[in-house]
């Protein structure tokens, strides 16, 4: 019988040690313990944790959790997400958003938000109201 293969994803059992990756309340990145008990279901997985002192801590997500000879592959797979957040951020240009405010149009702030025809619109009731 083949062996099955185990990723980051896949759920921990009961009794499997385990290594926070994100600092919880009261604990630390980096503190093992041991699953003590499975809840949730299909994409919401939470565990109750016992760690090395003894406390058990309920509620942990699954994102929270690596096992612990795994957590070379989730540090790369960490370090791969942020550069491509890093490509996408240093992709997006902001030299059409440069000429957008030298120009009078967008470049941030409230008026981006609303919709042209409304700023239309309240520029010639304005303009009425004014009398210019």
């Amino acid at each position: 019988m083949a062996k099955k293969t185990v990723s980051l994803d896949t759920p921990f059992k009961r009794g499997e040690k385990v290594m926070l990756v994100h600092p919880i309340p009261g604990r630390t990145e980096g503190e093992r313990g041991k699953i003590s008990l499975v809840n949730g279901f299909d994409e919401w997985k939470r565990y109750w944790v016992r760690f090395a002192d003894g406390d058990l801590v309920g509620s942990v997500d699954h994102a929270d959790l690596v096992r612990p000879r795994m957590y070379p592959s989730w540090r790369q797979r960490e370090e791969q997400a942020a550069s491509a957040a890093q490509a996408a951020a240093a992709g997006s240009s902001t030299a059409p958003a440069a000429a957008a405010v030298e120009a009078g149009d967008g470049g941030g702030g409230v008026a981006d938000l609303i919709p042209a025809a409304l700023l239309e619109r309240s520029r010639a009731a304005k303009a009425r109201l004014t009398g210019g």
